[in-house]
């Protein structure tokens, strides 16, 4: 197998495509270490690991927090003595319900820290947490989970909502990741991120069915129908070209990308972003 002997850790990986690189990873031979924000997620998963013989360590919490994320490479390190691969695959956008007429900035303020704090701090604080454990060994592999929405040609902006703050963190994680490659490569370390394309995840799902009731082209077709465009990657009623393609993308899809960034096949490869998204993006 691909991975006989690596230690991988995945953050935010309770369910979606998270949960997929987690047994994309192990049933090449890789011991994980798994987080996410919910307990019963992250322990459901643990048991689904364990009964394809892998070894897993589980560490729940809020990624977000630098507490979480020690935790986690100590847990590496205690149970397995080494890290090899690291995958940030947490983000996402924030909401807020604040009303403060004493400050207007408030929403706003709260809006891009959540944001900020999922979808680039959390990736950078993790990378700085093992890069101590790849610098003394001389080696490691960093996938970065950035998206389209961080990408200069991707149409629609409000195809993400909260797109503002959503696209310029990951934006920001893809140029993080390029000169992260830049400053550790000497130390045989790896550096890539990926762009998934439209994925229709539980999240997306809860997001899309949230945001049709209230979308002007919405005539009440299937919220998943809607949201794919007959899942050929189109958002319908505006206008975003069909995937080359012409087919829905799962979240194997994106598994096997990284499963082929961390492995020896990939050792040449670092400081890239690969969209994996059926030809969406043009850049």
């Amino acid at each position: 197998m691909k991975l006989d002997g690596k230690v991988s850790l995945i953050s935010a990986c309770g369910r979606g495509i998270g949960k997929e690189i987690a047994l994309t990873l192990a049933k090449e031979g890789s011991s994980v270490v798994i987080n996410s924000f919910s307990n019963e997620n992250t322990q459901a998963l643990a048991r689904e690991l364990e009964d394809l013989g892998a070894k897993v360590v589980a560490v729940p919490g809020d990624i977000t927090k630098s507490s979480i994320i020690l935790a986690m490479v100590d847990a590496a390190i205690d149970a397995f003595g080494k890290i090899d691969i690291l995958i940030n695959n947490v983000g996402g956008g924030s909401s807020t319900d604040i009303t403060d007429k004493d400050n207007p900035l408030a929403e706003v303020e709260a809006v891009w820290d959540g944001t900020y704090a999922m979808s680039l701090k959390a990736p950078v604080l993790m990378c700085e947490a093992v890069m101590p454990h790849f610098i003394e060994r001389k080696s490691g592999k960093i996938i970065n989970m950035s998206s389209l929405a961080g990408r200069p040609g991707m149409p629609h902006v409000d195809l993400v909502p909260l797109s503002s703050s959503y696209h310029s963190a990951k934006a920001g994680l893809i140029r993080y990741t390029q000169l992260l490659a830049d400053q550790v490569g000497r130390h045989n370390i790896n550096v890539n991120a990926i762009c998934p394309g439209i994925i229709y995840t539980d999240g997306w799902r809860e997001l899309s069915e949230a945001m049709v009731a209230n979308h002007p082209d919405y005539k009440g077709e299937d919220p998943r129908e809607w949201f794919l465009g007959v899942g050929q990657g189109r958002y319908a009623g505006e206008g975003l070209p069909q995937t080359p393609l012409r087919r829905e993308q799962t979240t194997a899809d994106i598994a096997e990308a990284v499963l082929f960034l961390t492995s020896d096949a990939a050792a040449n490869i670092t400081g890239q972003t690969l969209n994996v998204d059926g030809g969406m993006a043009k850049d």
